[in-house]
């Protein structure tokens, strides 16, 4: 075994040996020899520092290999592959590397270097790294929860240097606002991407920021193209700092897209203008139906069954509405929900078409009228009675529809257009743009309807 004279023996250079003297001396470092083994190290030089690391005085570990200090099989491994690179290729190598001993785990900065000789053996010289890497670590912790924090709300970093007019984006905002990974980007770039009409509000929200107001806080949304080409709305919030001398110095800021969030409000804005809107119409319905049928009605009873019955048949068809979000409804459904109390009397046959919201309501007035009448006086009032609905789609944006009565009493035109017929004809015209007319033949009424769809 070699003796530690022996080691410093092998360097003749004063001033190494000065340097070794100096390492052997600090208590900030751990310093010694190692002779590589088969499969183990060998101590065969220790200062202080490495002796108190395993409770050990200095002539008690020189001669003592890694297993017999208890150290495991895998840092054995990991630390004889370090020696051997560096013996092997004679060679200094520096590398951190982490040590878990009697309950004492943390990071090593060592620098290992081979000593002249036909011995294997290397020096080496270690700094305990602990708080170091750990710091690290926690900060890399702490971007990564960062990074998914801001992924997760789709939220982009920026960086607004006052002084030098840079601005730094992370790779979210780029994205945003339409500019490549790697251009350069100034105060200039950002306006750049505004709409004209909307740099005057940024400006004086982000001017006031500069003077403190609202503790250097401001908020601003607008609109940019992103690098797919996509117009989007992107809310922006600012922080500014301030020096020492309470000079601004830095803005700080997120942006996130807030596109569905704005194009949502200005949705629900449209639907309630749409709903009183609808409502309006609605009760100018009922207020003319309510005044007709107690005009034609003889007593009140007859006024509560025909005003009933056309409520009734406004209610189901805003069922079908509903169940769209009002954005229209299939011409079948429509006569489906008004003639499903004549269940097996009808035959429905036609091609789809949609109709627009004021359409459905009008088709279904129309329909509850000649179910009306064909249950006074037409195929309903018999138990033989059918009737044939069937429409077809002469061009795009129209239809036309014919109801025949069949199998029921014969019919004579009446003698005076009542309300029902007036109503028809008024939401023929009106509500579908298009027109209707009645034939009374022997075998049932056949009626005609043209309007318009979607």
């Amino acid at each position: 075994m070699s003796s530690t004279s022996d080691i410093r023996a092998d360097s003749r250079d004063p001033a190494e040996a000065a340097l070794w003297h100096a390492m052997f001396e600090s208590s900030g470092l751990m310093a010694g020899a190692f002779e590589l083994l088969d499969n183990d190290y060998r101590y065969l030089l220790a200062n202080p520092s490495v002796a108190a690391f395993y409770g050990l005085q200095p002539h008690d570990l020189v001669g003592r290999t890694g297993r017999e200090l208890g150290v495991s099989e895998a840092h054995i491994s990991l630390r004889l592959a370090t020696l051997r690179r560096c013996w092997d290729q004679a060679r200094t190598i520096t590398r951190e590397y982490p040590f878990d001993h009697q309950g004492r785990a943390g990071w090593f900065l060592g620098t290992f270097s081979p000593i002249p000789g036909e011995k294997p053996r290397v020096s080496f010289v270690l700094v305990d790294v602990t708080e170091r890497t750990q710091a690290q670590l926690e900060a890399e912790r702490q971007q990564a929860r960062l990074d998914l924090a801001l992924s997760a709300a789709g939220l982009g970093l920026w960086e607004f240097d006052l002084a030098a007019d840079s601005v730094r984006w992370d790779s979210r905002t780029r994205e945003l606002f339409g500019v490549a990974p790697d251009a350069p980007i100034d105060y200039a770039t950002y306006v750049s991407r505004l709409e004209p009409e909307e740099i005057p509000g940024m400006r004086a929200r982000l001017d006031a920021a500069l003077l403190g107001e609202d503790g250097g806080r401001y908020t601003v949304v607008h609109r940019a193209v992103g690098r797919d080409g996509r117009r989007r709305w992107i809310r922006g919030h600012g922080q500014v700092l301030f020096d020492a001398d309470s000079r601004p110095s830095h803005v700080l800021g997120t942006v996130q897209d807030v596109t569905e969030e704005v194009e949502s409000r200005e949705k629900q804005a449209m639907m309630v203008a749409e709903l009183n809107h609808r409502v309006k119409n609605n009760l100018a319905t009922v207020q003319s139906i309510a005044a007709q049928s107690a005009r034609r009605a003889r007593g009140l009873g007859q006024f509560m069954q025909d005003f009933e019955g056309r409520l009734m048949a406004l209610a189901r068809t805003h069922d079908v509405l509903t169940q769209t979000a009002w954005t229209g409804a299939e011409l079948s459904v429509v006569l489906q929900r008004e003639l499903a109390t004549h269940e097996g009397r009808v035959r429905i046959n036609g091609p789809s078409v949609n109709l627009s919201t004021t359409g459905a309501v009008a088709l279904a007035l129309i329909v509850h009228e000649l179910c009306t009448n064909a249950a006074k006086y037409g195929a309903f009032s018999t138990p033989e009675g059918r009737i044939d609905i069937a429409w077809t789609v002469p061009q795009e944006g129209a239809f036309s529809l014919v109801w025949t009565e069949r199998g029921g009493p014969a019919v004579t035109p009446p003698a005076q257009s009542g309300f029902g017929g007036r109503l028809i004809e008024k939401l023929a015209r009106g509500d579908l743009g298009g027109h209707a007319e009645a034939a009374y033949l022997p075998n049932g009424l056949v009626f005609r309807l043209e309007g318009r769809s979607g």
